[in-house]
């Protein structure tokens, strides 16, 4: 009877922990970034996150926090090393601080374009900016697109020369403003979100940034001057805090990496369709785009690679190579 008693205990105490673990509330993930909801990243993210929880049975729940809503990338980014936040879309020049290495992919032309910086982030050197970010409590899961960027001045820009004394907002990165200073013109770092008002007010003349930047940000309502120059390209890495990232099951883990590299190589196949699409759509709104030659800019930032080579030189040897051997 003892037996049979027990027996029946232990059988309703595991229909009961079963019935606890299907119904039980998924795990709550917030992931910022500093783009406006239309933005790409916002899809990216969503696509994202819905794929994870429907392989996961619904064991997380992402919420995600567009334009600032979580806060500022870099907040977000110092949050995760101390495991106060999440997850964050960053910028890839952000993360200097955390791993200067990665400062190398803000140098001017050191990709000819968007394929190229994907096969280089998702290579070996993607992979050793990611074991120096997880000594410092920051895991990347994929890095994803952001397009090639362009600048967006006051007036037509069909020499270099055109752009001597702008004031151009940058990403607050040393290797971008003394990029963009080398251009001729006076860079100014502020934050993404304060740059359409600071343009207003004239504290600065225009900004660099993508074509999407162009549509998303309305920035066609400021200017009617865009430069396709392709001069730089801005990773964008999907950043875990380890403090999290530790508390997931491995399959899990797997899933959430399969994923993320799936939409790094989605984003970048996306971004090249959208890249006419976007200087079309600008055209349409009174955009008018010079291409200037590129090779006076090209020359223009040599000084640049000269300051930065002590820093950075073994990667910009191995980034060189791989793009050459191409």
């Amino acid at each position: 009877m003892r037996k049979k008693l027990s027996l029946g205990f232990f059988a309703v105490l595991f229909v009961m922990m079963t019935a606890s673990l299907a119904f039980a509330a998924p795990r709550i993930i917030k992931i910022g970034h500093t783009a406006t909801k239309d933005h790409p990243y916002q899809m990216y993210l969503e696509t994202w996150a819905e794929k994870v929880e429907n392989l996961t049975e619904n064991r997380y729940k992402f919420e995600i926090y567009p334009s600032d809503l979580y806060g500022k990338p870099n907040q977000l980014i110092e949050g995760a090393q101390l495991g106060t936040s999440d997850m964050v879309l960053a910028t890839g020049s952000l993360l200097t601080s955390y791993n200067p290495k990665i400062g190398v992919l803000s140098l001017p032309f050191i990709f000819k374009d968007s394929q190229e910086a994907h096969d280089i982030l998702n290579g070996p050197v993607g992979k050793e900016f990611e074991e120096g970010l997880a000594k410092r409590n920051l895991i990347v899961i994929g890095w994803w697109e952001n397009g090639m960027r362009h600048l967006f001045p006051p007036k037509p820009v069909n020499r270099i020369e055109d752009l001597k004394g702008l004031k151009l907002r940058v990403i607050n990165s040393a290797e971008m403003i003394d990029t963009i200073n080398a251009f001729g013109a006076s860079a100014v770092p502020m934050g993404f979100n304060d740059v359409y008002s600071a343009w207003q007010l004239k504290t600065i003349d225009g900004c660099e940034g993508t074509t999407a930047h162009m549509l998303t940000q309305k920035y066609y309502e400021l200017t009617k001057s865009a430069v396709l120059l392709w001069y730089m390209h801005v990773s964008n890495p999907l950043v875990v805090s380890k403090k999290l990232w530790d508390s997931i099951p491995e399959a899990d883990q797997a899933i959430f990496l399969d994923e993320a590299k799936k939409m790094s190589a989605f984003s970048f196949d996306y971004q090249k369709k959208m890249d006419e699409d976007e200087i079309r759509q600008c055209e349409a709104l009174g955009v008018v785009f010079t291409r200037p030659d590129r090779q006076p800019f090209v020359d223009a930032v040599k000084p640049v690679y000269e300051k930065y080579r002590p820093k950075y030189g073994d990667m910009i040897d191995k980034i060189q190579a791989l793009t050459q051997a191409k």
